[in-house]
């Protein structure tokens, strides 16, 4: 009995000391990401993962590491497993739909991810809705999109890059008053000093009269 004793407090103390040391590498692999040194963040990360297993933050830390390599095949994975592990971590929907699917055009599956992120979230929904509603114009849902991104600005009347979307759905139904209006006031609220120049060409081509 004394020897299964000591056993037990071995294992206990060995468990204990594994999840330290996970915790550490977990902290210098948030340093290095704080760096942009995504290389040994990931290192770092994937230590952490060795040494505690369903370290569900270890996971998407590491996925945004993978995306700021454009390694999104890695990123996908690691943000199904964050996913896997907690199915109310609301932040791995969000960037799963946003740096992922939305960059290798699976608009349904980030649509269903932008869902999951609202139901989760309980404070201002004004970027998921307006990603949301830019991936359901990819899908020609005009009404869907429109609701959304309009939803969207009620919460954030100063997102430049929500008026710039809502132009878009607006232009691809041929109804060019409103996106010419929405473009403008895109400008209005910075959207060339914060973005590029896409929304000059789209009045370009667009708003000549």
């Amino acid at each position: 009995m004394k020897k299964l004793g000591i056993g037990l407090l071995i294992l206990f103390l060995a468990f204990g000391c594994a999840k330290n040391n996970a915790t550490h590498s977990f902290k210098d692999g948030n340093a290095q990401y704080q760096l942009k040194n995504y290389q040994g963040a990931i290192q770092h990360f994937s230590r952490a993962i060795e040494l505690k297993n369903n370290y569900k933050e270890a996971f998407y830390f590491r996925a945004l590491c993978y995306v700021q390599k454009q390694v999104l095949d890695s990123a996908l994975m690691d943000f199904n497993e964050a996913i896997n592990l907690d199915p109310n971590y609301k932040e791995a929907y969000f960037s799963r739909a946003f740096y992922v699917k939305d960059k290798l055009g699976d608009y349904k599956g980030s649509i269903d991810d932008y869902n999951h992120y609202i139901s989760l979230n309980e404070g201002n929904n004004a970027y998921a809705l307006n990603n949301r509603g830019f991936a359901k114009y990819k899908q020609n849902d005009t009404q869907g999109a429109l609701t959304d991104i309009e939803t969207s600005l009620q919460q954030d009347p100063q997102n430049a890059y929500a008026y710039k979307n809502l132009a878009l759905v607006w232009i691809s139904v041929d109804s060019l008053n409103d996106a010419c209006q929405n473009l403008h006031l895109a400008l209005d609220h910075g959207y060339a000093q914060k973005y590029d120049d896409e929304v000059d060409q789209l009045i370009e081509e667009y708003c000549k009269n």
